[in-house]
């Protein structure tokens, strides 16, 4: 529904660009243009989609794995704690790539370039937790599971 709206908004504007124009050349530079500007929009969303469902993804497993440990009852006070903290800021991912999908999935050309940026933004910021949350492992276990050195 969106994307007809915004296609009906370009072609609207092709035509009374066409109408007024003196230049047939003109017109057709202005759609080309238009036609490109719309194919890297698209490009881009889904570019981004995918890549913030992978991530979704990703934070869902680890969900699941702070609900299931989270389930056991011989889990010590501390671990409780540990795994309840780490299950909302699971949460708090997952809310933040949520809110990051609808603004990709309905973004216009008008604000494509900040809702990408902020998007780019939010998957680094994610793609930096999963390295912390690996090296917090690592300074737990003693074992450098990622052979990052650390």
């Amino acid at each position: 529904m969106n994307t007809k709206l915004i296609n009906a908004a370009i072609l609207s504007s092709l035509m009374a660009f066409t109408a007024c124009g003196d230049a047939p050349s003109n017109a057709d530079q202005m759609e080309q243009k238009v036609d490109r500007a719309m194919e890297d929009l698209r490009a881009g969303r889904d570019e981004l989609g995918r890549e913030l469902r992978d991530l979704r993804e990703q934070l869902a497993v680890e969900l699941t794995k702070a609900e299931e440990k989270l389930k056991d009852p011989a889990l010590k006070p501390e671990e409780r704690s540990e795994w309840e903290g780490f299950k909302a800021e699971v949460e708090t991912q997952i809310t933040r790539l949520d809110g990051n999908l609808n603004d990709v999935e309905s973004a216009t050309t008008n604000v494509w370039e900040n809702v990408k940026n902020d998007t780019r933004k939010t998957a680094d910021d994610i793609g930096d937790w999963f390295e912390r949350q690996a090296e917090k492992i690592d300074r737990k276990t003693d074992v450098d599971k990622d052979n990052d050195g650390h």
